[in-house]
């Protein structure tokens, strides 16, 4: 019996072996007689292999390059955390397009939140004749998720007592302390969460 199968598949070895020379002298007379182009099969499928390569290296590359446009950095997200904070904390009863300047830098839920009270703000700034000069002192980014931020901010707040209205209890400088989850929206890095920390 083992016999029988070595011998069967040596027969259809053999067999397959002569049909693949017949297959190529056939091709070769054919190509003889011109009804047949001299570029063989294995020149065919080297070319879509390389077709498909190039095609699928295509669209690694464009990945890469969108992912890359949208990444931020570090330092990205620390700037746009310090800049959003300093026009938060820099209310100004004369200046009547504060609230504008806050809510173009935020989204989500900042946004809705900020948007809900910014008439009590702008009316709590306008009946204490409020000024302030803020500076940040640091950032740091305290953890990431895809293109979002935790920032942790320092900043120093200066009341500017000529004019706001005398409350000898009021202090002068204020330091705050912040936690601000920095997000991309509308091309741009924006406020998404505001917390102040003890």
């Amino acid at each position: 019996m083992p016999s029988q199968s070595s011998e069967l598949l040596s027969a259809d070895r053999s067999a397959r072996r002569e049909l693949a020379e017949a297959v190529d002298e056939l091709h070769a007379a054919e190509i003889a007689a011109g009804t047949r182009s001299p570029v063989s099969r294995v020149w065919w499928i080297a070319v879509v292999g390389g077709v498909v390569v190039a095609v699928a290296l295509a669209a690694v590359m464009v990945t890469a390059w969108v992912r890359a446009s949208n990444h931020y950095t570090d330092a990205d997200f620390e700037s746009a955390a310090a800049e959003r904070v300093s026009v938060l904390l820099s209310p100004n009863h004369r200046d009547p397009q504060q609230v504008r300047r806050i809510l173009s830098g935020a989204t989500g839920a900042f946004y809705d939140e900020f948007a809900q009270s910014a008439d009590a703000y702008t009316a709590f700034v306008r009946a204490h004749g409020t000024v302030t000069h803020s500076s940040v002192d640091g950032t740091g980014v305290a953890g990431r998720a895809d293109d979002t931020a935790s920032v942790l901010v320092a900043a120093t707040v200066t009341f500017d007592r000529a004019s706001a209205k005398p409350d000898p209890r009021a202090e002068a400088v204020r330091r705050f302390r912040l936690r601000v989850l920095v997000t991309p929206a509308d091309g741009e890095l924006k406020l998404a969460a505001v917390q102040y920390l003890p």
